[in-house]
């Protein structure tokens, strides 16, 4: 849990897409915000990029930027709903070509092609087996020097901590106080796939001959449990591969607020 099938019913269904996806944005005022705030600085170094394959992009938050930074520009989903609104919404951009998958292959992607695999924001929701799937095709489609940015769940470091929370979740009383006053931050809220780690994603990464070189231990909604990671990946012999360092970083939604209040004076789209 979340298995495919429920992504798959969640994105092509029951969610409502109410604003195109842009509503998770919020914390940081607006997805622009987030976008030159947050993520752009994480990958600078890798931009613009001749090609770029995007994986789960939803209804297009982040497509709308890595466009701009590509002479082509693929998109992989599992769910039909978010590539036809994607397809569009970009209904002009030749550059960009577009795959319906299972959740789980790149089949469709050419072989030592891409020179950014781009996921931020959705494969936090997929389970470690899917991941492991996703990193053991990542060696063949990149090019030598290419490279992985994956934003995904760490919710597994922290087992016995959503253990004890669902326990305490027994007596709702005690959990809204203990939420309240910070003794207790609220990890089964955001939809995190609980088996993946920061770790296994470094060991998948090393069984496909590839190698993780920074992975960021992030919150997300949270005060202090870290239960997301951004991890680097790159092929062993890549101009871009050294040792991994990992960062824990328990102030990235402190980083957040503070772009949510610059929106407010420097993102016009925010303050309309």
């Amino acid at each position: 849990m979340p298995t495919l099938e429920e992504n798959k019913s969640r994105w092509d269904g029951t969610y409502n897409w109410r604003s195109a996806g842009e509503e998770w944005s919020s914390g940081w005022g607006t997805s622009s915000m987030q976008w030159y705030g947050t993520i752009l600085p994480r990958i600078r170094a890798f931009l613009p990029a001749h090609t770029i394959l995007e994986i789960a992009p939803g209804f297009g938050r982040w497509t709308a930027f890595l466009k701009n930074s590509c002479t082509q520009l693929l998109v992989v989903d599992l769910s039909e709903k978010c590539i036809q609104a994607c397809q569009e919404r970009f209904a002009g951009c030749r550059h960009i070509s577009y795959f319906v998958n299972d959740g789980k292959s790149l089949d469709m992607i050419p072989e030592n092609a891409i020179d950014l695999i781009f996921s931020f924001d959705s494969l936090v929701h997929a389970e470690d087996t899917i991941i492991a799937g996703y990193v053991s095709q990542l060696a063949s489609k990149l090019k030598q020097n290419g490279v992985a940015f994956l934003h995904h769940s760490n919710m597994g470091e922290y087992g016995s901590y959503l253990k004890m929370q669902n326990t305490i979740a027994k007596i709702p009383k005690l959990l809204g106080l203990l939420l309240r006053l910070g003794v207790l931050d609220n990890v089964g809220l955001h939809w995190r796939a609980p088996s993946m780690t920061a770790r296994k994603m470094e060991v998948y990464a090393e069984k496909s001959g590839l190698r993780c070189i920074s992975q960021e231990l992030v919150t997300w909604g949270t005060r202090r449990v870290l239960i997301d990671c951004i991890s680097t990946i790159v092929k062993k012999d890549s101009i871009w591969c050294r040792d991994n360092k990992v960062f824990r970083n328990p102030f990235f939604m402190k980083e957040a607020r503070n772009l949510a209040n610059l929106s407010q004076l420097y993102d016009f789209e925010a303050t309309k």
